[in-house]
């Protein structure tokens, strides 16, 4: 762009339409081949043009034939552009000092229409920019005044003009398309500076509103949006928020519902098509997660209930409506219930499932049920041979929704029934993984084993302790064998702790602290729940017993994370190795009588 003195209006515009066309193409476009050894061959080639642009502008006289306010706007237009392409290409500082020419450029003229949406989109790159450098308080900065600028023009009720309508030089109509764009990409950024803050209500809210708005303007990619809203389900449900949680997965549900029956009306095959089911296919198993999650969460939120709050059940809230928001920015008027799409009939699939607090064995059977078929669902894309992990964590999804409904059923024998399921589904799913490249989830499969095992013989050992005839050799033998599969299975979890010479580690890593104690605490308690008129047998359960103890003893009193932590099993076993020794002495006495 070279401009004279004697160029008219006309000319000056038409020349920086040419140029920023370029630009476009290079950055929209041509950026997108770039060569691996050259990445960033476009974007240095936009920014030749954008800098000759911007020395053109500024030679500009004061009494040249261009109006001030089209001239510091596509000056700003021109700076914003220079400032994106340097931070694209990791050059942080000029970029910082580019856009903020721009703030000092435009902000007097903030409310015109041909500035507003240009300066709300340099605030929008400060917050990236202040972002990408881990500072978000900075971030958050630019990006409420972008918010605030948005706010402050909507009262104006003027329409804003883009650039590429400045540079026509005609008299047309605003779009205020552009400007709604620029805000909703304000509010997502948003929401991600303050998860980076830890205010994770507040971004949560954020990244609603702006899935909230997408849909408004008809402006998502309905596989993304699905996906994201699925994933926001998540954080409501941990909060108790089931109401938000069960309706944003309905959303999500309906979104994908609506796009596969648009992409189903397509009669073509080629592999753009193909790639498109596929990717629904995998998103849709991703979202029936999601679901199965829900399910989970609520049973899980419902069991914690009525174990620390029996007497006092009043407090069912479910939508989030306890919960303080400061909401000085008002993005949401303060009210947190009012989280939903109010344009999206999302019925079909809220009507599947409740959002209360469970109370009963029938209310968690229907939220078990519903658990079972989403797993079920995503299995049909998860498969064992294609995607082990994934499969792995739905095997194991399973196992939990069994476990928190045999917490609603009062009938021991049908509870040891649902344990005994997770039993199969467990033992047939180890017996596939390879634990040289799935140790993690081998770990955690022979820890759910020992417990499982260790539920049913509780169970098993009730029944027994219930009897009045006289006891049954069987139900001895039964007993016997849960107690070994138990220690089985949490020696398998242990010996994969140790080293190759099957010595644990003077210090564990901090997340094996918790299971190992608690295996070997329980390894130590079963042991002793062995039943036997053996007395070398007798012996030998003391002594197992007594060395499981010491085994917590030594790891606490080695490590003083591990004390701390365990605290409370670290006394009880320390009591335990005081008074086995003297059983195991009586033992020994009475194998010598």
């Amino acid at each position: 762009m070279n401009v004279t003195a004697d160029m008219t209006e006309k000319e000056i515009l038409n020349d920086f339409k040419e140029n920023y066309g370029k630009v476009r193409e290079l950055l929209d476009e041509q950026s997108k081949n770039d060569p691996e050894n050259e990445p960033y061959l476009s974007k240095y080639k936009a920014k030749g043009i954008l800098i000759n642009m911007r020395d053109s502008l500024l030679a500009l006289s004061p009494d040249a034939n261009l109006d001030k306010l089209k001239h510091d706007a596509m000056l700003g237009a021109v700076l914003m552009n220079i400032g994106v392409v340097d931070m694209e290409t990791e050059e942080l500082t000029s970029s910082e000092k580019v856009l903020m020419e721009a703030v000092a450029l435009l902000s007097p003229n903030a409310s015109k229409p041909e500035i507003v949406n240009t300066l709300i989109n340099v605030y929008n790159n400060l917050g990236i920019l202040w972002s990408n450098r881990d500072e978000p308080e900075k971030a958050k900065m630019h990006l409420l005044n972008a918010k605030g600028l948005y706010e402050s023009f909507k009262c104006t009720l003027q329409m804003p003009l883009p650039i590429e309508q400045i540079f026509n030089n005609e008299n047309v109509a605003g779009d205020f398309m552009v400007l709604e764009k620029a805000h909703t990409l304000t509010l997502y950024y948003l929401a991600q500076v303050y998860g980076s803050l830890k205010e994770n209500l507040k971004s949560a809210i954020y990244c609603h509103v702006t899935l909230r708005r997408q849909l408004q303007y008809s402006d998502y990619e309905p596989i993304d949006w699905a996906l994201n809203s699925a994933t926001l389900s998540q954080f409501f449900a941990e909060q108790n928020g089931f109401f938000q949680s069960r309706h944003h997965l309905a959303a999500a549900s309906t979104i994908l519902e609506q796009y596969e029956a648009k992409l189903l009306e397509s009669e073509s095959e080629d592999e753009v098509f193909l790639a498109k089911k596929e990717t629904l296919k995998h998103r849709s198993a991703d979202v029936a997660r999601c679901w199965a999650k829900y399910c989970l969460l609520l049973m899980t939120a419902s069991k914690a209930r009525l174990m620390n709050d029996a007497d006092k059940l009043s407090d069912a809230i479910t939508d989030m409506s306890n919960l303080e928001l400061e909401d000085h920015e008002n993005i949401c008027g303060g009210d947190i219930k009012n989280l939903i799409f109010p344009d999206l009939d999302v019925t079909k699939f809220e009507n599947k499932i409740g959002d209360k607090f469970l109370l009963t064995y029938q209310d968690a059977r229907v939220v078990f049920l519903s658990c079972q078929s989403w797993l079920n669902k995503a299995k049909e894309y998860y498969k064992l041979d294609t995607l082990a992990s994934d499969y792995i964590e739905l095997v194991q999804d399973s196992s939990q929704s069994y476990s928190y409904l045999a917490f609603f059923e009062e009938d021991d024998e049908r509870r040891a029934k649902m344990h005994k399921r997770r039993v199969d589904m467990l033992e047939d799913l180890i017996k596939e993984i390879n634990p040289t490249y799935y140790l993690q989830y081998c770990r955690q499969l022979w820890y759910e084993l020992g417990e499982v095992y260790s539920d049913i013989l509780n169970i098993k050992l009730d029944k027994l302790n219930k009897m009045t005839a006289k006891t049954i050799p069987h139900m001895l033998k039964k007993i016997n064998l849960l107690c070994e599969k138990s220690i089985e299975n949490y020696d398998h979890f242990l010996d994969s702790v140790k080293d190759k010479n099957g010595i644990m580690p003077r210090k564990l890593e901090f997340d094996l602290i918790r299971p190992v104690i608690s295996a070997y605490a329980f390894i130590g308690r079963n042991s002793m729940k062995r039943i036997s008129l053996d007395k070398a047998a007798q012996l030998s359960y003391a002594r197992k017993s007594f060395d499981s103890y010491q085994a917590v003893v030594d790891i606490c009193k080695n490590d003083e994370d591990a004390a701390i932590m365990m605290k409370e099993e670290f006394s009880l076993c320390h009591e335990m190795v005081k008074i086995l020794p003297i059983q195991i002495k009586k033992h020994e006495t009475d194998l010598l009588v």
